[in-house]
C-alpha cells in the first residue's frame, strides 16, 4: 500500500481528530450507522473522502445513498455524461452569443444588413463615431 492511499484510510482516533470530535461520540455515530465507517479487525477504519462526503452532504446523503458504490460519484463516465448533458440543453437553448464587437454580433444586432460590404460600412461608421465621441448612442452596440 502506497503512503498516500494509506493516509485515506483513518483510524478512530485520527477520524475523531480530523472531524474535531470525542472518540466516544465518532463510535457511538459508526456503530448506529450513521457515518460512513467499516469494523475491520474489530477496528473501526474510516474513509477520508467519504467523511467529507458526509460532511459536506448530511448524514441524510449517506444513509439514503449508501447503495451506490462509494466511486459512483467520482467515476470519470459519469462525468463524460454530465459533459454530454450540458452540451445538449445548451445546443436546445440556442446559440452562443458572438463576442461583443464582432462581426456576428452586429450583424445579430442590426438584423438588416444582407452581406458583408454593408457591414463593413456600418463599423466604419460606427469606428468613426466612436473615435469623434459625436455620438454616445454608438457605444450602445455589441
Amino acid at each position: 500500500m502506497t503512503e498516500k492511499a494509506s493516509e485515506d484510510v483513518l483510524t478512530l482516533a485520527e477520524a475523531a481528530a480530523y472531524l474535531r470530535v470525542a472518540e466516544g461520540e465518532l463510535l457511538r455515530l459508526a456503530e448506529q450507522r450513521e457515518i460512513p465507517a467499516q469494523r475491520i479487525g474489530g477496528e473501526w477504519r474510516f474513509l477520508k473522502r467519504a467523511l467529507g462526503y458526509w460532511l459536506t452532504y448530511g448524514p441524510r446523503f449517506h444513509r439514503d445513498f449508501r447503495e451506490y458504490p462509494p466511486w459512483f460519484l467520482d467515476h470519470p463516465v459519469l462525468e463524460d455524461i454530465l459533459i454530454t448533458l450540458k452540451d445538449r440543453l445548451l445546443r436546445q437553448l440556442g446559440p452562443e452569443l458572438p463576442p461583443r464587437g464582432s462581426k456576428q454580433a452586429i450583424r445579430r444586432h442590426v438584423g438588416v444588413l444582407k452581406n458583408e460590404s454593408d457591414l463593413e460600412e456600418v463599423i466604419a461608421k460606427l469606428s468613426t463615431l466612436r473615435g469623434t465621441g459625436a455620438d454616445e448612442g454608438a457605444n450602445d452596440y455589441p
